[in-house]
């Protein structure tokens, strides 16, 4: 007769942990021993010797004295599983050229999935629900990953047969896994920094899909802090404009026609570059005439001087919340889980006291 092994406390949480790391209930840093006992209902002991197991089993990593364990991603897909061939479909093409985006693809290809950029991006599909279904079902892919699509797209790609993950779209009523940065605070700690400055005129430059008809609630945060403060909002903070760069000239030139803001936000790092060359162009300088932020974050500002107020975030529990949705989904498990990443505003030199 084999012999029955009988688990230890800790074995078994060690064992519970390890089922709620493979289906992505954690992200890549792990909570403290003592948090982690008291959401079990275990003892700090108990739990801090299965955290040691899951150390020699080499599926968390110790960083140290007083640091919190991280998950070796590597470890996820010990069970067998299935090469996938992943679809990225990205909001354009030269997303592909992201540094994150780049890690993200090479990450995966060590997994044992074969990831490709689409042909097409939202944009050359016009961020339309007909139109990328149609180019979706024409393509071979096991499993997708959406960047930045809109409310529509990502509803629709949740009720299709194949696995889908949502880049940077967070929506708790599509059953869809999602992860994206919860950059609200850090733009209401931008917006009042700017009121604080004395600038009432403030635009946020965004793209379609944010603006509306109904703005997201990410766009909705700055517009609210504004209402807070006594500023009656209007077209001017959210303007409409055709995204090209015609469009981007004709709102520019439209904004600074008669009354322009005295502090401008831009969506994506882009938008940032674009505006800058604008102002210049017009002999506006930074911060005196015109402040500027970015909600993106990007590796080139690094490099600039003044450095750039904007938002910051970190893409390494992206990468790896991503990764382990493609290793759970390569052995058949469900994995529609949504979480959010924290961000920082990072107050730099682009922004100053409100002109005249």
């Amino acid at each position: 007769m084999p012999q029955i092994k009988l688990l230890s406390a800790s074995e078994q949480v060690a064992e519970h942990l390890i089922k709620e790391i493979h289906s992505g209930g954690f992200n890549d840093v792990m909570p403290g021993a003592m948090r982690l006992a008291k959401i079990y209902g275990v003892n700090h002991k108990t739990m801090e010797s299965a955290l040691q197991l899951l150390e020699k089993k080499q599926i968390l990593e110790n960083n140290g004295t007083r640091k919190c364990r991280t998950i070796r991603n590597e470890k996820l897909g010990d069970a067998e599983s299935k090469c996938l061939r992943i679809g990225f479909l990205p909001m354009e093409q030269k997303d592909e050229n992201v540094n994150y985006i780049i890690e993200l693809n090479n990450l995966l290809e060590e997994n044992g999935h074969k990831p490709f950029f689409a042909e097409k991006s939202l944009l050359d599909l016009k961020m339309d629900r007909i139109k990328v279904s149609n180019f979706v079902k024409k393509s071979s892919a096991d499993a997708w990953i959406i960047g930045s699509g809109s409310r529509e797209i990502l509803k629709w790609f949740s009720t299709i047969d194949v696995p889908s993950f949502a880049l940077f779209g967070h929506y708790s009523d599509i059953p869809i896994a999602a992860i994206a940065p919860e950059k609200s605070p850090a733009l209401i700690e931008a917006t009042r920094h700017l009121i604080k400055l004395g600038h009432q005129r403030i635009t946020l430059l965004c793209r379609k899909h944010l603006r509306g008809p109904n703005p997201t609630p990410f766009v909705s945060t700055m517009l609210n802090e504004l209402e807070n403060s006594g500023i009656k909002t209007s077209d001017f903070n959210l303007p409409e404009w055709n995204e090209t760069k015609e469009g981007f000239r004709n709102i520019m030139n439209s904004l600074f026609k008669i009354t322009p803001p005295t502090a401008i936000i831009a969506d994506e790092a882009f938008m940032y570059t674009a505006i800058l060359q604008y102002l210049a162009e017009k002999g506006l300088k930074v911060p005196k005439d015109v402040s500027l932020i970015c909600t993106d974050d990007d590796p080139n500002f690094e490099w600039c001087d003044p450095q750039v107020s904007h938002i910051s975030w970190d893409s390494k529990p992206v990468i790896r919340r991503i990764v382990r949705w493609a290793n759970n989904i390569s052995l058949g498990k469900d994995d529609t889980r949504q979480s959010l990443v924290s961000s920082n505003f990072i107050l730099g030199g682009t922004t100053g006291p409100a002109s005249p």
